[in-house]
């Protein structure tokens, strides 16, 4: 059964490797996207697609504009060997927050679930030579963890607001003044009438914890002082009878003596 599991989902894998392949077009620079990235990457398992090179970019950002000739004949350099890709993180946060990327242009080669930054010269001779075995000089890093499905969609209702608001600013201002008092009043309510009955019910019980605590332990020395009280009052008991054991021959000695002394 295991390895009828193994072998479905390693067809399953061949398949969908099979399907992103028919759209990665060899020689040309693929574009991805947070709807694609995963599916045609496989950058977690790094098993079906092979190897990426890929560039995270900004529109407006003029050394990445600088790189797309290079960008383009380095995918030319690098055809059926490493597929040579972009992604722009404006219109793709979710990716740009998954990588850390912090500035553009960055580069990172993908290569069997693990990632390096590039970090050379930005010339096609320096790119080939990286993403051909360089790379192995550069620091390995583990590729993070698909966001899951309610991140991605926060993400994309930001990004539609973002694209949104920057038409209609004075619109966007007021959206955004009224999303933070609904937010506000809602945070009250949740305190209110979930945090605050959570919290007067946890002091409750570590309350009466306490006070459980307390009077079993009153009860325990109770009891240890009339033990102690009982025990006490047998040995005295004890030495008492043996006292009185201790009198009885001398008295006894005493009338004999008497007795002599009559005579």
């Amino acid at each position: 059964a295991h390895r009828l599991l193994g072998l479905s989902l390693a067809i399953v894998a061949l398949l969908w490797g099979a399907a992103a392949a028919k759209r990665i077009v060899a020689g040309k620079v693929h574009v991805l996207d947070a709807s694609n990235f995963e599916h045609d990457t496989q950058a977690t398992t790094g098993m079906t697609t092979g190897d990426w090179f890929i560039k995270f970019y900004a529109p407006w950002c003029g050394h990445c504009k600088a790189l797309v000739p290079k960008w383009e004949k380095l995918a030319k350099k690098l055809k059926k060997k490493v597929t040579v890709a972009t992604v722009d993180v404006t219109q793709n946060r979710v990716l740009g927050q998954r990588f850390g990327i912090t500035g553009f242009p960055t580069l990172i080669f993908f290569r069997h679930g693990k990632m390096y930054k590039y970090e050379g010269m930005r010339t096609v001779k320096a790119l080939k030579k990286f993403a051909l075995g360089g790379y192995k000089d550069a620091k390995e890093e583990e590729i993070p963890p698909e966001p899951s499905m309610l991140v991605s969609i926060l993400f994309e209702v930001l990004e539609q607001f973002a694209i949104w608001s920057q038409k209609r600013p004075l619109m966007g201002l007021g959206v955004l003044t009224l999303t933070g008092f609904a937010l506000a009043v809602a945070l009250v309510v949740l305190f209110e009438f979930c945090l605050m009955p959570l919290c007067q019910r946890q002091a409750k019980d570590q309350i009466t914890s306490l006070l459980h605590k307390e009077m079993n332990r009153l009860q325990e020395e109770k009891k240890k002082r009339k033990d102690d009280g009982s025990t006490a009052a047998a040995a005295a008991a004890v030495n008492s009878e043996a006292d009185g054991e201790d009198e009885q021959p001398a008295t006894a000695t005493e009338t004999t003596s008497e007795t002599k002394k009559d005579r």
